[in-house]
């Protein structure tokens, strides 16, 4: 067995989701923050009036403001944890999508997560090394092998003797809530413009982060993918990948990031998570958007081809005015 230290730093907002969400009724906006409310605690305070806001269609914020004479009431008594804004775009009547957190209430990141991104990268970079292989399933539809579990038998062996069975990824350190900020969702079009309308806000882990994760490998078959240097070549090819292949094609894409960036957590993409541009290469963006059409049929998908990009929409939010991507981080594996 050998044992390595992965550091991710993060670079935007990553959203790793509990499956809760935050409703209006649940936080206030208060300054630079967005302070969250105990509801049962809340209800102490304010009784019957309490009753009647959770039956109108008020948002917490306005109530409290309204409240806001009551000298005998303690706010501080309800609160449960705040959270800076990443701008203030965000609205008092957005939804906000909770980072998941353990049984001490601390964000933190499952290994599963990091393991399934580094899965993704090691499998689209073995299909790019060795095409004719794979050549059966670029001659099919997407919708015929959604979930690539036939290709990465093919790949990584079965499930019970899978090579990543070998390699695994704990959770990570606990990380403390004043890491976590509200990103908004913002999409993205290839001309540049926006659309930040959408009422979608994520608690995310701010910019400047540090999440750090045990590796495990046990090498005794001396397979590539225990290596570590391998995992960071799949991982580059990748990125590198996503950027040629994706990123380049909308207005005014810089690289700024540069090597080692690996995409991570919810609200990315479609592209991040998927091994298309390997197995079709110049025909991943039709496959796309035909998958896509039929799977979401009032978004108009089948038009992504005119454009020449699908999704057409990249995935951004918003930081102190600045658009920025979701979900980049820098990996080191020691």
């Amino acid at each position: 067995m050998i044992n390595h230290k992965i550091t991710l730093e993060v670079l935007t907002p990553v959203f790793i989701g509990s499956g809760n969400s935050i409703t209006k009724k649940d936080f206030s906006l208060e300054g630079k923050e967005v302070n969250v409310y105990n509801p049962i605690k809340l209800h102490k305070l304010f009784k019957r009036d309490y009753e009647d806001f959770l039956t109108n269609h008020f948002n917490l914020t306005d109530f409290l403001q309204r409240s806001s004479h009551r000298r005998d009431i303690d706010l501080t008594k309800a609160l449960k944890y705040s959270v800076e804004l990443g701008d203030f775009s965000i609205r008092k009547s957005d939804r906000i999508l909770e980072f998941i957190k353990d049984p001490y209430g601390m964000a933190y990141v499952p290994g599963s997560c990091l393991k399934g991104a580094i899965r993704t990268a090691a499998l689209a970079y073995e299909i790019s090394k060795n095409k004719n292989k794979y050549s059966t399933f670029a001659r099919e539809k997407l919708d015929q092998h959604e979930s690539n579990r036939d290709i990465e038998k093919i790949a990584f062996g079965e499930f019970q003797n899978s090579v990543f069975r070998n390699i695994r990824i704990s959770d990570s350190k606990p990380i403390d809530n004043s890491n976590l900020i509200i990103s908004k969702k913002v999409d993205v079009f290839k001309d540049g413009n926006t659309n930040n309308k959408l009422n979608i806000c994520r608690e995310s882990l701010k910019p400047g982060t540090k999440i750090e994760f045990t590796l495990t490998i046990d090498n005794s078959s001396k397979n590539q993918y225990y290596e570590a240097d391998y995992l960071l070549e799949a991982i580059n090819f990748f990125g590198e990948q996503y950027k040629s292949r994706y990123l380049s094609k909308f207005a005014g894409y810089k690289d700024i990031y540069g090597e080692n960036i690996l995409y991570l957590g919810g609200g990315t993409g479609f592209p991040t998570k998927t091994i298309n541009y390997s197995l079709y290469g110049d025909k991943a963006t039709e496959q796309i958007s035909d998958f896509l059409a039929n799977k979401f049929k009032k978004h108009n998908h089948d038009k992504d081809k005119v454009i020449g990009i699908s999704p057409r929409a990249k995935k951004c939010t918003l930081i102190n005015r600045n658009t920025v991507e979701m979900g980049i981080t820098k990996i080191r594996i020691d």
